[in-house]
């Protein structure tokens, strides 16, 4: 657990990646054995997540605080423990990885797991910019390895229940669907630069492949969403919960234009409010769809007063014959008189066996998972757009998805693509 200094940091990138580890089929008594990258906070959730799954081993732990990594380690003794993810990834009996760092780490440690030949479960949203999502997205297929986005709530049985009801026309052709998270970042204040790192963290290890920048107390060991260069505020912690109904019941993917409408950015902070509007082709003979993405103060103004106490978060689907209203455990049709008596269709998509317990099995088994990064990459990179455009003071893009391109406006690359310091590359 020695602490890395900042000249081997620099250096040893990619070297794990020397030996590659290869996938192997478990027999019938063999356990996964896992590595969980991040232990405390979410990390330390998906890591008792990971580890009630009988099937599974935490063989390695690691955290770039010290004291985070030596409280886990009490809880898994015989896991080896580890400061810097490339050093865990040199242990040659890993079958499996999760990752649950701040966002801005996500694809650095991702795409290494996978070129390594290892299964990987990966905290929402995927990464913090476009070309990483599409990078995880594209080395979870190359290397053909098992994955799961960490948005628990898709495998709860509301959601199937949503899915199965839009899908089956009871709302008729859904055309409009507005989403709403009550969640607010960006409201903390600033201390000063260059505050005293905490002893039991590494810095250096914690920034990655980011640009060195003075430390404040703000920044670690949680409120790093209130900062663009760590994560994306709501938008990017929440899309991939609320958002994920409508994309799996409409079957959306890419978008054609996004457009942040409300909010100045500032140049540091994420902004409190937003709203930002994504339009999404025809599929099939389903009809082109407006999503509309609300936080902060912002509200959909058709919802009635009861509604906005009811529902302080939520999706809403507007078809040609009604709506549906849903949250993470609930939903309901309106107007209520006209589906008063509604029979839902027979149930079609299984229950989960559990979020984490899908991933261990299809891990061990083959198979897929249902947020598994064929589903999750494009769910992923369409929060980081509203942030573009927001940023870019509220502009329509006019997406090219396959050239992760904006039409007409080449300073969007800049927000787009991922920048790493010298080092350090996917």
């Amino acid at each position: 657990m020695k602490q890395t200094n900042r000249r081997s940091f620099l250096q040893v990138t990619g070297a794990a990646m020397a030996f590659p580890y290869v996938g192997k089929v478990l027999g019938a008594n063999e356990k996964l054995n896992i590595g969980v990258v991040g232990v405390a906070g979410r990390g330390g959730s998906n890591l008792r997540g990971v580890a009630a799954v009988k099937e599974s081993h935490i063989a390695a732990l690691c955290d770039v605080d010290l004291k985070n990594l030596i409280a886990a380690g009490k809880q898994y003794p015989d896991a080896k423990r580890f400061r810097d993810f490339r050093r865990m990834l040199d242990q040659k009996d890993l079958d499996a990885v999760v990752c649950s760092t701040p966002d801005h780490t996500h694809a650095i440690v991702g795409v290494s797991a996978l070129k390594s030949g290892r299964h990987l479960y990966c905290e929402k949203p995927l990464a913090h910019t476009v070309t990483e999502v599409r990078a995880l997205t594209e080395a979870a297929a190359k290397h053909k390895r098992v994955t799961q986005m960490g948005n628990q709530i898709h495998s709860g049985s509301n959601y199937r229940r949503v899915v199965e009801v839009v899908q089956s026309g009871a709302i008729g052709g859904v055309h409009e669907v507005h989403v709403w998270a009550g969640a607010q970042y960006g409201n903390i204040g600033l201390s000063e630069t260059d505050a005293p790192i905490p002893k039991d963290l590494d810095y250096d290890l914690w920034l990655g492949p980011l640009a060195y920048r003075p430390f404040r107390k703000e920044y670690a060991p949680f409120h790093w969403r209130h900062f663009w260069e760590f994560g994306g505020g709501t938008l990017s912690d929440f899309w991939c919960h609320y958002a994920d109904l409508a994309h799996w019941a409409l079957d959306l993917k890419h978008p054609l234009t996004i457009h942040s409408q409300v909010g100045k950015a500032r140049p540091e902070r994420v902004t409190e409010s937003m709203r930002v509007e994504y339009t999404y082709p025809a599929r099939g003979n389903q009809p082109p769809v407006k999503l509309v993405w609300y936080q902060g103060r912002e509200r959909p103004e058709i919802l009635t007063e009861a509604q906005r106490k009811q529902w302080k978060s939520g999706v809403m689907f507007v078809g040609e014959k009604g709506k549906l209203f849903s949250n993470y455990g609930s939903h309901r049709l309106m107007p209520e008189d006209q589906f008063k008596g509604f029979q839902p269709p027979p149930k079609s998509i299984p229950e989960s066996i559990g979020h984490h317990a899908e991933w261990v099995k299809a891990s061990r088994e083959g198979g897929r998972c249902g947020s598994d990064f064929s589903y999750a990459g494009p769910l992923s990179e369409c929060p980081l757009l509203g942030i573009v455009s927001h940023r870019l003071g509220n502009v329509k893009l006019d997406w090219d998805w396959k050239a992760m391109k904006v039409k007409g406006a080449p300073d969007a690359d800049r927000l787009i693509r991922h920048q790493y310091r010298a080092g350090w590359a996917l």
